[in-house]
């Protein structure tokens, strides 16, 4: 068994554990009713993100040194990026321009880390090459 089986395998097995104890807690406990909720929405989403992988990638992903190559600029200028967004929410608090929780912090920086990421990958593979 290949490790794309293998992942798959274990993705699915996974989702529908995170399924079948949500709808358990939704039916059992009044209490976990949005615990419950969440962990459906979570099994929901991992066993659609591995659906659409083992679709795409059939015959295996494609890993050569161009797309190793843009993967890791990609992810070096992600990182430059959030590194600046956090100087940026260190000024914001220094001089109280605003009143950000933790929770929003983090949200700001999960979501830029993850959009970067991406959007500078996706960009390096339409131009071609890094350099």
């Amino acid at each position: 068994m290949g490790k794309l089986e293998k992942y798959i395998k274990i993705s699915y097995t996974l989702a529908l554990a995170f399924i079948m104890a949500g709808i358990a807690l939704v039916a059992m406990f009044k209490e976990y009713q949005q615990v419950g909720i969440s962990l459906i929405n979570i099994g929901s989403i991992i066993l659609f993100v591995t659906f659409i992988r083992a679709k795409r990638y059939r015959s295996g992903p494609v890993k050569d040194e161009r797309t190793i190559k843009i993967g890791a600029y990609g992810l070096s200028y992600s990182w430059l990026i959030t590194f600046i967004l956090i100087s940026i929410l260190f000024w914001v608090e220094e001089f109280e321009l605003a009143q950000i929780t933790v929770k929003q912090v983090l949200a700001i920086l999960m979501f830029t880390m993850i959009i970067t990421a991406k959007g500078i990958q996706w960009y390096l593979f339409r131009k071609g090459d890094v350099e």
